[in-house]
C-alpha cells in the first residue's frame, strides 16, 4: 500500500493520479503548483528499518507500508523545505572534496548520511554532521533550553513598587511577566537524533572512517520570528554536539525496531507508538498520516489512542 490521495483544502480527497492530470484538480483552482504536488505525491517503499526511523514507532513504520493513505499538501511543505537544504548542501559539497549524501550499509541496513568532512584540527578524523530544517521548538530542545516564567514586580522611576489602583485586585502590588532562560540536559530529546547519525558513523568507521565528533547543523525553519525568539532561538543556525552511543546500544536499538516490524507484517498488529515516538500524543493527532487506521486498531484491540484529546 503507499500514499495514494491527497486532502484539497475542503478536507475531501482527491485521488493523487487525477490530481496531477491536466484539469484534474476537482475545485477552481489547484492549491499548489503542479511540480510541488508532483514532488509530496509520492513516498518511497518500505524496503526496511533505516537509520532515519529513530523516532517512529513500528506501528507507524508498517502501517504506512500497508494501509493506503492520503496526505494534506500544506502538512508536506516542511518535508520538501528540508529536501530542498540537504539538496543545495550536497552539490556545494561535491566540488570541495567531501562526502554528501552518500549512501551507506552493511548487512543489517542501509541509509545515507548528509555530511563527512576532514576534521580541522585533528589530522586523519572526520567530522559527521546530520542537516535538520526543524521548527524552532525541536532546536529549543535540542540545545536544552527551556523558559522560566516568573511574576517580577513593577516598579515606578524611583524604584518604589508599584500598587494596582483598581478592579478586584485594588491594593496589590503590581507584576509583570519575565522570562528566562534555563539549560537543561539535553540528552533525552536528542536520544533519537542521536542514534540516527550514531548508526551513520557505524557505518564510516566500518569503511576505516575515524569518526572525531557528530553533530547537527540545525535551521530554524521559523527563525527570527517572535515565536521563535520567545523560545530562546536567537539564531537561524545552530551547531549540535551529539554524543556517542555504544555500537551495541545503537545496533540493539535498530534490530529490535526491525524485529517490531518484521512481527507486525506477520500479525498484522503492532504495538501503539511510545510517548517519544509520539510526541505525548501530539503527532498521533496533528501530523500522522495514518491516523484513522491507528485508531481503527486501537479500536479493535482495546487500546488507549495516544491522540485522544489533543486533536486541534
Amino acid at each position: 500500500m503507499s500514499l495514494t490521495h491527497f486532502i484539497c483544502p475542503d478536507s475531501k480527497r482527491i485521488s493523487i493520479g487525477q490530481c496531477l492530470t491536466p484539469k484534474g484538480c476537482r475545485m477552481n483552482e489547484r492549491c499548489c503548483p503542479l511540480p510541488f504536488l508532483r514532488k509530496i505525491g509520492y513516498d518511497r517503499k518500505y524496503t526496511g528499518v533505516t537509520p532515519s526511523a529513530a523516532g517512529n514507532g513500528p506501528r507507524l513504520i508498517w502501517g504506512k507500508a500497508v494501509f493506503d493513505y492520503a496526505a494534506d499538501p500544506d502538512g508536506r511543505v516542511f518535508a520538501v523545505l528540508g529536501s530542498t537544504v540537504h539538496s543545495r548542501l550536497a552539490d556545494r559539497g561535491i566540488t570541495h572534496n567531501v562526502l554528501s549524501e552518500e549512501p551507506l550499509s552493511d548487512k543489517d541496513s542501509k541509509g545515507i548520511a548528509d555530511l563527512l568532512e576532514d576534521d580541522e584540527w585533528i589530522p586523519n578524523q572526520y567530522i559527521l554532521t546530520d542537516h535538520k530544517t526543524s521548527g524552532s521548538y525541536a532546536v529549543a530542545k535540542w540545545m536544552g533550553i527551556q523558559i522560566e516564567k516568573n511574576d517580577v514586580a513593577v516598579l515606578d522611576k524611583d524604584g518604589k513598587q508599584v500598587y494596582l489602583k483598581s478592579g478586584p485586585n485594588k491594593g496589590q502590588a503590581k507584576t509583570k511577566k519575565e522570562s528566562k532562560i534555563i539549560y537543561v540536559d539535553p540528552k533525552k530529546d536528542l536520544f533519537g537524533v542521536s542514534l540516527q547519525v550514531n548508526r551513520y558513523r557505524i557505518f564510516y568507521e566500518t569503511y576505516g572512517f575515524k569518526i572525531s565528533r557528530m553533530r547537527i547543523f540545525a535551521i530554524p525553519r521559523d527563525g527570527g520570528t517572535f515565536i521563535a525568539k520567545n523560545r530562546g532561538i536567537t539564531s537561524n543556525k545552530y551547531l549540535i554536539e551529539l554524543p556517542k552511543i555504544q555500537d551495541t546500544e545503537v545496533l540493539g536499538f535498530y534490530a529490535k525496531l526491525q524485529a517490531e516490524v518484521n512481527q507486525a507484517f506477520d500479525d498484522e498488529y503492532a504495538r501503539v507508538c511510545l510517548p517519544w515516538e509520539c510526541w505525548d500524543g501530539n503527532r498521533c493527532a496533528n501530523y500522522c498520516e495514518i491516523k484513522e487506521d491507528c485508531k481503527q486498531l486501537c479500536w479493535e484491540f482495546n487500546e488507549k489512542w495516544p491522540g485522544q484529546g489533543k486533536e486541534r
